[in-house]
């Protein structure tokens, strides 16, 4: 097992992280720290990635932020998301140089929300490797879109544990307009947050083959 860095914010607005995890990556990148699993809720945000559009939001700027939402063009891979209360996000920053396959990489961030989501009582979680994501009979209850840059990833997972699923309706999710989302709490499973993000860091220290350490709250 490799080592890692544990840490957690309760609340964080998506540019702030964004700007953090950049620091990280240089610190993994030149070796002063190991693997960071990372933690948290963002403020409620609209992300679209280097395959998505703006257009993937069906409503207007003005609008939205009459919702107190924002929306955010990023560099991850994949196409338009949502982040916020009831969500957990996970970045991980991790050295994938040295023969560290991404696709596996990517497959292990998928199974590890399939784990959380089955020791949170949602025993009919899937994951779907080629969709990039955790399903339940066909709803989606877990995503993944990452970057990697020099060797290291950024941006990571978003699991829905009990979010106001109103959020992903005016959306065209991963470009998959046909997809419903769905929740640990709208399956009928125990969606607190500690116990999801508990079941969650445990997972991908298990997937990952890392042994984490708490690094407390980040911001």
């Amino acid at each position: 097992m490799r080592p890692a860095l544990l840490a957690s914010t309760e609340r964080i607005g998506y540019i702030e992280a964004w700007d953090e995890q950049r620091r990280l990556a240089d610190l993994v990148r030149s070796g002063d720290s190991p693997t960071v699993i990372w933690l948290l809720e963002h403020d409620p945000v609209y992300t679209y990635g280097r395959h998505g559009t703006r257009e993937d939001l069906f409503i207007t700027d003005e609008v939205l932020a009459g919702m107190g939402a924002t929306c955010v063009a990023t560099d991850r891979g994949g196409q338009m998301t949502w982040h916020g209360p009831g969500q957990t996000t996970g970045y991980v920053l991790g050295d994938l140089r040295g023969g560290r396959g991404v696709r596996r990489f990517v497959g292990a961030l998928v199974d590890a929300m399939t784990d959380a989501c089955h020791a949170c009582g949602v025993p009919a979680a899937e994951s779907d490797h080629e969709r990039m994501g955790t399903y339940v009979e066909g709803r989606k209850v877990g995503s993944v879109g990452i970057r990697v840059a020099e060797g290291v990833s950024l941006h990571g997972i978003a699991l829905n544990r009990d979010p106001d699923l109103e959020w992903f309706r005016i959306m065209s999710a991963c470009g998959a307009p046909d997809v419903v989302a769905t929740s640990i709490a709208a399956e009928g499973g125990d969606a607190d947050r500690v116990r999801a993000e508990d079941a969650l860091a445990q997972a991908l220290a298990n997937r990952l083959d890392l042994r984490p350490e708490p690094a407390g709250l980040i911001s």
